[in-house]
């Protein structure tokens, strides 16, 4: 197979592979492609940060033929020349009829396979079903939207949400009843990283051992284990940063009996937004000994400086210049995975009490410590 290095978009969404009986025939696609006829099909599957290119298909008269081998189950990813949208097909050593829509590429049709690919084909179909009755308003919902305020617009997003709510619960309760499937595996590793800890490790709990030793249940022991160490009570880890003059300081040599690390950039518009109930934090609580240490997500120094002075901050500032992104060190340290702001709260001795984006968790915890 030949191999190519990608991204890391994605991981997430595909799976390593699970324990699984194979044939020893191997595969065979037979599919068709609404009213495209000529091009290419890919099949490819990732590992790690590869991608594996499985099998490249013309498209002739508007069909087109598969075939292969997998050892084990394995999540494939199916793409179309031309198409932006790409098909999941859980792949196993069996038969797959599959009829692609090119206009809505993730919503193609997968008949065949084994157990996992009609356990998928099934929730997915909560999502079909979500999309058609959305599209019953469509139109009438782009013509009422250009008036926000009026009463027809609230009905129609009104209705709107009750779908999507609907379909949210529909499809909690299909991965209620199907914990212990490899459906619910990737979909508790496409959700691990927002998951609160608690959350994550009673839905874990429930895979079994094989799901949990396969390579996502791996990954996403990995993402438990990152969260129980920033979890209340830890010591907050140390780390090293400069400040707008460029002299280096650490966590642990600011003293104070509270501290607030504010995880921010210039460009986030939420962390500028929260700066106002931060100033009346420290107003209120910084004579009692409550710290803030902004910690800027920048890797333009120039424009992290600007923030500092537009919005008149006056807590201590650093940063590693790194920009926000998944290799900073300082999101790896502290596994800011959700986007920022993100706050933590720390005591004395560096343990952490709370944190998340918002401030009245703190603020709520700050008020107990000064109470005493």
């Amino acid at each position: 197979m030949k191999q190519r290095k990608i991204s890391s978009i994605a991981i997430f969404l595909i799976g390593m592979g699970i324990m699984g009986c194979t044939s020893s025939e191997g595969y065979k696609i037979r599919g068709t492609i609404g009213d495209v006829q000529e091009g290419k099909v890919t099949l490819v599957t990732y590992n790690g940060k590869m991608c594996d290119t499985l099998s490249v298909a013309e498209i002739k008269d508007g069909k087109f033929e598969m075939q292969g081998s997998v050892p084990e189950l394995t999540v494939g990813i199916m793409s179309v020349e031309g198409v932006f949208a790409q098909t999941v097909i859980y792949l196993e050593d069996k038969e797959y009829e599959v009829k692609l829509d090119p206009g809505n590429l993730g919503f193609s049709e997968i008949s065949g396979g084994g157990d996992t690919q009609q356990l998928a084909n099934k929730y997915l179909a909560i999502d079909i079903n979500l999309s058609k009755a959305v599209a019953q308003v469509r139109d009438e919902y782009m013509v009422a939207i250009r008036n926000p305020e009026s009463e027809h617009f609230l009905q129609l997003k009104g209705f709107v949400d009750s779908l999507q709510q609907a379909a949210d619960v529909e499809k909690e309760a299909f991965l209620t009843q199907h914990a212990d499937s490899y459906i619910a595996l990737c979909e508790l590793a496409n959700r691990a990283e927002r998951l609160p800890l608690d959350e994550l490790k009673k839905r874990f709990g429930l895979l079994s051992a094989e799901l949990q030793q396969n390579a996502l249940g791996k990954a996403i022991n990995e993402q438990i284990c990152k969260k129980e160490a920033l979890a209340a009570g830890q010591v907050a880890p140390d780390f090293t940063v400069q400040n707008a003059e460029g002299k280096s300081f650490t966590l642990y040599s600011i003293k104070a009996k509270m501290k607030i690390i504010d995880f921010w950039a210039s460009w986030c518009a939420p962390c500028r937004a929260l700066t106002p109930r931060l100033k009346k934090l420290y107003e209120e609580f910084h004579d009692r000994g409550l710290e803030i240490v902004g910690i800027s997500m920048d890797d333009d120094k120039e424009k992290w400086v600007k923030a500092i002075e537009e919005e008149n901050l006056v807590w201590i500032q650093g940063s590693n210049l790194e920009g926000f992104k998944r290799e900073n060190s300082l999101c790896q340290l502290y596994n800011i995975t959700n986007g920022i702001p993100h706050l933590v709260l720390i005591d004395e001795n560096n343990r952490i009490i709370t944190a998340g984006a918002k401030v009245e968790p703190l603020r709520n915890e700050i008020m107990k410590i000064f109470q005493k």
